[in-house]
C-alpha cells in the first residue's frame, strides 16, 4: 500500500508531542534535581527551549507555533509524563504569553519579536502590598507577587492587579516588564511541584511605559452578576490541567515499566516481583482501572479544550458554559487522582520510596490539583447554581 500523496503531513503539535515523548527519560532523570533546587534544572530549561516548548502560544509572525488550545494540552501532557514540574512551567508560559495578547500588541512585539522562545510568566500582586502611580509616559509600580511560576528562569513577566485611581474611577493595571526589573524572593518550598520554582517577586517603583499596560475598571473585574467573561480565564486553567493529567500518565508509565522488568532484578521498587504480579488477575484489573481512569481524565480535558478552539482570547463565554467547563476540569482532576491512588495501591509501600519516581508524580499531582482553578467544592456549587440560573456565592472564572 502506498501513502496517499494528498494525506496531510504531521502538524507542528504532532512533532512537538513526538519530541516530548523522546525527552521523557531525560526529563524524569532531572526531576529530582529540579525538585531539590526549587526551580527547573538549567539543562532542562535549555532542552525545553531548544525543542520549541516555550513558543506554544507565541504568534506565528514572531516565529511561534500559535497552537490551538487542544494542541497545547496534548503537548503539555506529553512533557509532563517526563516531569510534572517541567510540564507545569511549559503550561504557565503558554498561558502567560496568551495573556500578553490581551495587554497590547506593542508589548507582545517588544517581548517576542526576534525572540520566539522568550519565557514569559504571569502573576498577580497582593492588593494590600501594591501601588500603581501614574507617571509621565506610563506608571510607577510597586508590589509583592506571591506566586510566580518560573521566577528564576523567565525573561519577562506579566503582572496584574495593581489598583489605582483615575479620577473618580477605581482601576486595576495589567503590565508587561522584563524580569531584570524585579527581585525574586525564594519562597517556594513545597511537598510537590517544587521544581516549578513558583517563588515570589518584588517590584520597587518599577517604571512601566504605557504601551506595555492595560487598564480595567474594578467594577468590571469584580462584577459577580456578569454573565459573560473572556475565554482567556478558562483557557489558562486548562493548560495547567494538562500538566496534571500528564503527571498521572507518567505515573502509569512508571508502574508499567516496573512490573515489566526482568524478574531476576533484585532491586525492586514495588512490593511484588513483576512476573508474579502480572499473573495476578487482581493486579491486572486494578491496573486496567487505573489506566481507564487516567484516560477518562484526558477525555474531559480534551473535550473542554476543544470547546474553546476557534474562540478568540477575549471572546465572551457565557456563565453556564464556564461552569460546565470548570466541572469538566474538576472531574478530570478527580479521575486523575483516583487513577493515581490505584497505581499506588498495586505498587505497595515501595512506591513511596524516595528513589521511586512514582511518589514524585503522586506529590506533584496532589499539590498541583489543589490550585484554586480546580477547587472542586466551589466548581460544583457554581455549576449547580448555573443550571438553575442562580447567582454564585463566589466570583469564579
Amino acid at each position: 500500500m502506498t501513502a496517499d500523496a494528498d494525506a496531510p503531513g504531521p502538524t507542528a503539535s504532532d512533532e512537538l508531542v513526538v519530541k516530548a515523548h523522546e525527552l521523557i527519560p531525560f526529563l524524569r532523570s532531572h526531576s529530582e534535581s529540579s525538585e531539590r533546587a526549587c526551580t527547573l534544572a538549567p539543562e532542562v530549561v535549555t532542552t525545553l527551549r531548544d525543542a520549541g516548548f516555550f513558543r506554544l502560544t507565541t504568534p506565528a509572525k514572531f516565529g511561534g507555533h500559535d497552537l490551538s488550545l487542544s494542541a497545547q494540552t496534548e503537548v503539555i501532557a506529553a512533557v509532563s509524563r517526563g516531569c510534572a514540574s517541567a510540564g507545569w512551567v511549559v503550561a504557565a508560559e503558554a498561558a502567560s504569553t496568551m495573556l500578553v495578547h490581551v495587554v497590547s500588541e506593542a508589548a507582545m512585539a517588544e517581548a517576542f519579536d526576534g525572540r520566539p522562545d522568550t519565557l514569559m510568566l504571569s502573576t498577580a500582586v497582593d492588593l494590600t502590598r501594591s501601588t500603581a502611580t501614574p507617571a509621565e509616559g506610563g506608571f510607577l509600580l510597586s508590589g509583592y507577587c506571591r506566586f510566580a511560576t518560573g521566577a528564576e528562569i523567565s525573561d519577562w513577566a506579566l503582572v496584574t492587579g495593581a489598583a489605582f485611581k483615575a479620577g473618580d474611577e477605581d482601576r486595576v493595571l495589567s503590565c508587561v516588564l522584563p524580569m531584570s526589573d524585579v527581585t525574586v524572593e525564594r519562597t517556594w518550598h513545597m511537598s510537590g511541584m517544587n521544581g516549578t520554582g513558583t517563588h515570589a517577586i518584588v517590584l520597587d517603583d518599577v517604571f512601566v511605559p504605557e504601551h506595555r499596560t492595560r487598564q480595567f475598571l474594578v467594577s468590571e473585574v469584580l462584577a459577580s452578576d456578569e454573565d459573560e467573561r473572556p475565554s482567556y480565564f478558562v483557557r489558562a486553567s486548562l493548560t495547567t490541567l494538562a500538566a496534571l493529567v500528564g503527571a498521572a500518565r507518567g505515573a502509569r508509565d512508571v508502574v508499567r515499566e516496573k512490573f515489566s522488568k526482568d524478574p531476576a532484578e533484585t532491586d525492586r521498587p514495588t512490593d511484588f516481583r513483576g512476573d508474579a504480579a502480572m499473573e495476578s488477575p487482581g493486579i491486572r484489573l486494578w491496573f486496567a482501572e487505573a489506566a481507564h481512569l487516567i484516560d477518562s481524565s484526558m477525555l474531559h480535558l480534551t473535550h473542554a479544550a476543544g470547546r474553546l478552539d476557534g474562540i478568540g482570547y477575549e471572546d465572551p463565554v457565557p456563565w453556564l458554559e464556564r461552569a460546565e467547563l470548570r466541572m469538566h476540569a474538576a472531574s478530570s482532576v478527580r479521575l486523575a487522582r483516583d487513577g493515581m491512588e490505584k497505581l499506588l495501591d498495586i505498587s505497595g509501600a515501595r512506591g513511596f520510596a524516595l528513589a521511586n519516581p512514582l511518589q514524585r508524580y503522586w506529590r506533584d499531582l496532589a499539590v498541583g490539583s489543589r490550585h484554586v482553578s480546580f477547587h472542586a467544592p466551589t466548581a460544583l456549587e457554581d455549576y449547580s447554581l448555573a443550571l438553575w440560573n442562580k447567582r454564585p456565592s463566589l466570583v469564579l472564572i
